[in-house]
């Protein structure tokens, strides 16, 4: 390490002690834990100790948590956050020597996380619900157990099958679900329509047009408000669609890119023009579903089996049309499995970037009509109908931009 990079990880090294160590000053004045000076120091002595030899770096990190143990044997504050802030800021000073820039996010995130203080802990006492806790584990457990178990070779027809990549796949689409459902429950429960359509896009956005259509029909919510839901909800499915894509095949996601901000685009100013008047339903309203559905995340690895393997024989056998008929007829149950199954046949060399467009193109298509059915079945015909002219401009729009993508 040249001389230049050691002050540059040293000053690192001081400035996240400074930030993290501020932070901590202001939240427990005259308590008697470490404050703003100590902070710093620690920093400065974890990236000092990763530049020595192994005995003394050991003996500087011990001296430093023996240090922290003894301070918090004798202060008057019973917590132990200040103390454990402090072991990971020496850690974070020894990572600036070698991942500076891992090293300062991290500590923003720890920064954050001590700040948010009064927010997380209202939130888990009062906000989460017994239930939620229950599928948080679930998702805990499909996440970090399942997962890892499963196998990564290819396996079943044509090799297309990767278990764990489809169970990862399944895991990014309930914990995407789940930021949406959270949004929702940290701003309450009476926020409107539009929050509770837009959260529950991302956690169901057809069954959310359910919910907003069978609102309007029994008189809990007025048309206008019951179609901005519908409409926002929509957006949550062309957002998500574009993230997990990018999680797949990057390159169909760029191609994606245009039509998703542009359709997102347009569906918003129609929910906020609708969503003017009148005001929204003062009941308490939540997101279409649950934060961890476990069955709807079974489905999905369903349908991304099946599309896979029947897309490659539709295409062996039919050409291009055949995989773009394969994900559309798997859209009317799921737009992201279909979409996904056709990004992991680019990603694999079966198909190519266009015929993966055109066929995510249809997906969307036939994924909006069965909102339309869905929604004419919840509400009624005059609700369907509004929503199919919201839902044509947008339509428009986004076939436009994958006709020239």
């Amino acid at each position: 390490m040249s001389e230049l990079e050691l002050w540059q990880s040293m000053g690192v090294a001081l400035a996240i002690g400074l930030l993290i160590g501020a932070e901590r000053e202001r939240a427990k004045p005259g308590g008697g834990s470490p404050g703003v000076r100590t902070f710093a120091l620690i920093a400065v002595l974890g990236a000092l100790a990763a530049q020595l030899p192994a005995v003394v770096a050991v003996a500087l990190a011990g001296g430093a948590v023996l240090l922290v143990v003894v301070g918090y044997s004798w202060s008057r504050d019973p917590g132990m956050t200040s103390e454990a802030a402090a072991i990971a800021t020496l850690g974070l000073g020894a990572l600036t020597v070698t991942e500076p820039a891992l090293a300062v996010g991290l500590a923003v995130a720890i920064t954050v996380l001590l700040v948010s203080r009064e927010s997380l802990h209202r939130f888990v006492r009062e906000t989460v619900t017994d239930r939620e806790r229950v599928d948080a584990l679930k998702f805990f457990v499909a996440a970090f157990v399942v997962l890892p178990l499963l196998p990564t070779g290819h396996v079943g027809p044509y090799g297309v099958w990767v278990p764990q990549r489809i169970w990862l796949l399944v895991v990014l689409i309930i914990g995407i679900g789940w930021v949406g459902y959270v949004a929702t429950r940290m701003l309450g429960t009476r926020r409107g329509l539009m929050v509770a359509g837009m959260a529950g896009g991302f956690v169901s956005g057809t069954a959310t047009t359910g919910v907003m259509a069978a609102k309007f029909r029994r008189s809990e919510a007025p048309l206008r408000g019951a179609l901005a839901g519908a409409v926002l909800a929509s957006v949550g499915t062309l957002l998500q669609l574009a993230l997990v894509i990018s999680f797949v095949e990057p390159r169909v996601t760029v191609r994606l890119l245009p039509a998703v901000v542009l359709g997102s685009l347009v569906m918003v100013v129609e929910a906020w023009w609708l969503g003017r008047t009148p005001s929204m339903s003062d009941e308490p309203i939540e997101p279409a579903g649950r934060p961890f559905a476990l069955v709807p995340a079974l489905v999905l690895a369903g349908i991304i089996s099946l599309v896979l393997p029947l897309a490659i024989w539709l295409e062996q056998r039919y050409g291009a049309v055949g995989s773009m008929a394969a994900t559309a007829a798997g859209a009317l149950a799921d737009v992201h499995g279909a979409s996904v199954a056709m990004a992991s046949l680019v990603s694999a060399g079966t198909v190519s970037v266009g015929t993966a467009i055109v066929a995510i193109g249809a997906g969307l298509l036939t994924n909006t009509f069965s909102k339309v059915v869905v929604a004419a079945a919840a509400g009624g015909l005059r609700f369907a109908g509004a929503l199919t002219l919201c839902f044509l401009p947008a339509v428009v729009v986004v076939g436009g931009c994958l006709a020239v993508a």
